[in-house]
């Protein structure tokens, strides 16, 4: 067994640091190619930027000066403080020496020191339909008392291929049934005529969206939240570009939706939340949202080649807007999680 220690990571520990990001990049690298793009300055960001409803740790299994596998971990403060969620990995020519066995009981460890009686944890699984993901944790996972809650699939929109007039077409199909509201586009901090609209929205995505056995419980978010998250945002130099549609007759926020792009990235970006609220769905607004916001993300970034999304395996509806608005199917993720005190890691 090699010897090796797991120390948190110190932000002013450059020689860590970049073997700590040198230890993601050859995950990524070698588990999970095909799919959405790893850049270090994410990373870093996350490491120096506070998170304001979140605790973020970071830790690393370390030798001789070397970080042979890595742990981030979160901590929500605002909601879900019962749920602890991780991501782990270790490099290719490490493996199989009990780091990744010593990396996850540190995650609940801590999970259990902070009070946490779930752990979860978000990843890629090789499928078909993604032959280049070769990482495989879900056996080992598995193998330490975790479940299959969650089966999620990833698709990729890659804009250029996108045909114009097919879209021009069902744009038109779907305004004809959208009589009654109105269409606002905007990046950053949300107009304040819709963000307590949005704000209630967010929180709206943990119960409307399919979760499968995830334990995952209901939102606290107000528009103080909103404009936190746009600053945090703004600090770690990612541009949120959102658009909205409003109920004319009582100025309701009746949907929205966002697609972020990320500091020095512009060839991939990242769709985010997207929801209409169940008053007034059957108008095809969700539809309107993703091609405003595809369209708006094209006139502000030209460069830009491919969006990212991910939706439960049994969330239909929304699979079906993303087909028509043109992705394709790319990977498969699941969410395994553990219940505490059941098969802990000794």
């Amino acid at each position: 067994m090699t010897h090796f220690d797991i120390v948190r990571v110190d932000p002013s520990d450059r020689p860590l640091v970049q073997s700590w990001l040198e230890a993601q990049e050859s995950v990524q690298e070698h588990d999970f190619q095909g799919l959405s793009p790893w850049h270090p300055l994410g990373a870093l960001a996350a490491l120096v930027v506070p998170d304001p409803d979140v605790r973020r740790e970071k830790w690393a299994a370390v030798c001789d000066g070397e970080v042979l596998g890595y742990l981030n971990l979160h901590l929500g403060d605002r909601d879900n403080t019962h749920l602890a969620g991780f991501e782990a990995g270790v490099r290719p020519g490490s493996r199989r020496h009990g780091i990744g066995s010593a990396l996850l009981r540190h995650a609940e460890d801590r999970a259990a020191e902070d009070g946490r009686t779930v752990v979860s944890t978000w990843l890629a699984v090789p499928h078909e339909e993604s032959p280049d993901v070769r990482g495989d944790g879900g056996p080992f996972l598995i193998d330490n008392g975790y479940e299959r809650s969650l089966e999620a699939a990833v698709r990729v929109c890659e804009l250029a291929t996108v045909d114009e007039d097919a879209e021009d077409r069902l744009w038109d199909e779907c305004w004809a049934k959208a009589e009654g509201f109105e269409l606002i586009a905007f990046h950053g901090v949300p107009p304040e005529r819709v963000i307590d609209g949005m704000a209630y929205l967010h929180a709206r995505m943990y119960t409307d969206m399919p979760l499968g056995d995830w334990d995952l419980q209901e939102g606290r978010i107000t528009a103080d939240t909103v404009r936190l998250w746009e600053r945090q945002r703004r600090q770690r130099g990612q541009l949120n570009i959102q658009a909205v549609v409003v109920h004319k007759e009582s100025g309701d926020v009746a949907g929205f939706t966002e697609i972020q792009v990320h500091g020095a990235e512009e060839r991939h970006c990242w769709q985010g939340n997207t929801i209409v609220d169940p008053r007034f769905r059957g108008h095809r607004l969700g539809t309107i949202l993703k091609i405003a916001n595809q369209r708006r993300l094209q006139s502000m970034r030209p460069w830009m080649r491919y969006v990212w999304t991910g939706n439960a395996e049994s969330n239909s509806q929304m699979i079906a807007i993303n087909e028509a608005v043109g992705y394709r199917l790319a990977g498969h993720e699941t969410v395994f999680q553990k219940k505490l005190g059941q098969n802990r890691l000794a």
